[in-house]
């Protein structure tokens, strides 16, 4: 989770210059069980909870 949180802020801090609007989190979560995380890696992945295969969550 620390990780994610300094990807993040790293992020924001290269893209200032450039910012004209609001950044979106990319989120992907299991259907399955209802788990939400960050998008942070190529890989979606697969639930820790349940096993089921991870999905983009288009808000």
């Amino acid at each position: 989770m620390f990780e994610q949180a300094v990807l993040v802020s790293e992020a924001l801090r290269k893209s200032a210059p450039q910012m004209q609007g609001i950044l979106h989190m990319a989120m992907k979560g299991c259907p399955h069980c209802g788990t939400r995380q960050m998008i942070a890696e190529p890989a979606l992945g697969t639930c820790a909870e349940c096993g089921d295969q991870l999905k983009v969550i288009e808000e």
